[in-house]
């Protein structure tokens, strides 16, 4: 709604550009450009900001998605942690089970 406000007040005052431009003593033009090229800034700067915000909203909600799931149990066999599993020895230490296929390999 603010990105409006410039356009607005040189509708209701059109020579306010000119005014300026005499008052600073440089070209119409060049202050046209000098305007046009800090509203466009702005604007694209506004812009970036929305995404960055809605990007850290995705990745939040992909985080707690990913955590219901894993309380769900409805991940994937290779995507969950591993899990502690008693040995059937009597040293009542848990040892954790080990998929070697999901490790990658180095050359």
């Amino acid at each position: 709604m603010l990105i409006g406000l410039p356009f607005v007040g040189l509708a209701f005052w059109p020579a306010a550009v000119g005014l300026m431009a005499t008052q600073l003593h440089i070209q119409y033009n060049t202050l046209s450009l000098i305007c046009v090229s800090v509203f466009l800034f702005l604007v694209v700067f506004e812009l970036l900001t929305i995404v960055s915000m809605q990007d850290q909203k995705i990745n939040a909600l992909a985080q707690l998605v990913a955590i219901l799931m894993e309380k769900q149990k409805l991940a994937e066999p290779e995507h969950r942690p591993a899990e502690v599993v008693e040995s059937s020895n009597d040293s009542k230490q848990p040892s954790v089970s080990w998929n070697p296929a999901s490790q990658a390999t180095h050359p």
